[in-house]
């Protein structure tokens, strides 16, 4: 029987009682095979950058504190869940004392030359899953569980992009083959921290924040799981955000396309990572809640529903909009190619992209280098940006396959400016842009318009 990859998010385990619901959660799937991905504790990596940022601006006894209270609630959770087993707590508290002393050690470092560079960051932050995955698998076998603690670099093969890095699959499914395999093969439950890896020279590399669903997804496709699990603290991929739209309603089965459009269009319950390894290997992926065990959650597979029209709507703030105009352009060649050069020149991905005769509108969310791009555009166009802007993205199958819907999604937005609007290529998204000021009304608007006049396009 192909094994499932179970993966925890950080509010899944983020304290004693968490960290129980969910260890009670593989009990239950034991007989399945699991093997189990593991964030770092809530608040955990942000507290672990900003002690790197103390140290590198010289205050290292204000980046211990943080060092210090990062350990102190690990030993706290331990303590409360593996306690009574004096001897798991002692072997727990050496491992955690020893990774805790390591950061110490790197800080004092980054303090000294005043730096921190991607590969020290990536040492520092990946320590935050060490830490919850150790105490995780310790806290398994008080429970009868044989959880056996695995170090991810030991699994996830990555190039050398520190802080974004790509895993390489060939040498990663031999690792994980290797390492998981065999301990699945004896009834154990191998446990690792999602979000990290190793490079193939050794450094310690991460994946991106929200990396440990695609780290779920990296080790699923290498073993080739019957399911990929990812559980959060909601109950599956919804209609909108729930947070702006309470009536958000569940989307019971998606397609690996749609989901993937709606995680790159800013929604928060995959990371837009993650899709990819299991469409390579067409592992089906499953959105649960920890809070809420029995919700069916969100199955995402090739197929999906295979009803066509919306199913889902998605909010990405920080965005910029650059207009690009040229009287030049008209009927001109290679004009389009020598702008996008200079996004290039420059690593700014381009999201949506609109034209005319004689212009070209672009959205970006990378803000850092946008006056550099502006002013290379500035040599041969006129260049106009719009910032503070949002996209809202209506995504599913042929989405406007119906006129009507996209009627109504644009006409509810009569006093709202748009500054684009764009229609996928591949039919499966309609995006308005509008002033991030007007995105929440704009968003509750079109989801009335879309879901609640048309009735329940999710299930």
């Amino acid at each position: 029987m192909s094994p499932i990859v179970i993966k925890f998010g950080g509010t899944s385990v983020q304290d004693a009682t968490a960290m129980s619901r969910a260890i009670g959660i593989v009990a239950e799937r034991s007989p399945l095979r699991p093997v189990v991905v593991v964030s770092a504790l809530a608040g955990v990596t942000n507290a672990l950058v900003e002690a790197t940022d103390l140290a590198v601006r010289g205050e290292i006894d204000e980046a211990q504190k943080r060092i210090d209270l990062v350990r102190e609630r690990h030993e706290g959770i331990g303590y409360e869940l593996i306690g009574q087993k004096a001897d798991f707590y002692a072997s727990f508290l050496a491992h955690l004392r020893k990774h805790t002393g390591q950061l110490t050690d790197i800080l004092r470092g980054a303090a000294l030359v005043g730096d921190a560079s991607a590969r020290t960051r990536d040492k520092v932050v990946a320590i935050g899953e060490k830490l919850s995955s150790v105490l995780f698998s310790y806290t398994m076998r008080t429970k009868t569980l044989v959880g056996i603690h695995v170090d991810s670099e030991n699994v996830i093969v990555t190039d050398e992009k520190f802080g974004d890095a790509s895993p390489i699959m060939e040498a990663t499914r031999e690792a994980a083959r290797t390492t998981l395999l065999p301990e699945l093969e004896r009834n154990h439950i191998p446990v690792m921290g999602g979000f990290f890896g190793r490079s193939q020279h050794g450094a310690t590399t991460t994946l991106g924040r929200g990396g440990s669903d695609y780290s779920a997804a990296i080790v699923g496709a290498s073993i080739d799981a019957e399911e990929i699990q990812i559980w959060t603290d909601v109950d599956g991929m919804m209609t909108t955000d729930p947070r702006l739209i309470p009536g958000a309603r569940v989307i019971d089965l998606i397609s690996y396309a749609e989901a993937a459009e709606l995680a790159s269009f800013g929604a928060k319950v995959l990371h837009p990572k993650t899709i990819a390894p299991a469409v390579q290997r067409e592992i089906p992926i499953r959105v649960l809640n920890t809070h809420n065990p029995s919700a069916r959650g969100t199955l995402i597979t090739k197929e999906g529903n295979e009803g066509r029209g919306p199913r889902a709507i998605a909010l990405k703030k920080g965005i910029s909009v650059v207009h690009v105009t040229a009287d030049q352009m008209l009927g001109a060649h290679g004009f389009l190619a020598r702008i996008f050069e200079v996004f290039a020149a420059y690593q700014v991905s381009v999201d949506l992209v609109t034209t005319s005769e004689v212009s070209v509108s672009v959205t970006v969310d990378r803000q850092d280098r946008l006056d550099e791009v502006a002013s290379a555009l500035a040599g041969f166009s006129r260049v106009e940006i719009e910032k503070e802007m949002a996209v809202i993205a209506l995504v599913g199958r042929d989405v406007i396959g119906n006129r009507a819907v996209a009627a109504r999604a644009v006409g509810s937005l009569p006093d709202v400016p748009i500054a684009m609007l764009s229609i996928g290529s591949s039919r499966l998204n309609l995006s308005v842009v509008v002033p991030e000021a007007d995105a929440p009304e704009a968003l509750r608007r079109i989801h009335a318009s879309v879901f609640e006049l048309e009735g329940d396009a999710s299930s």
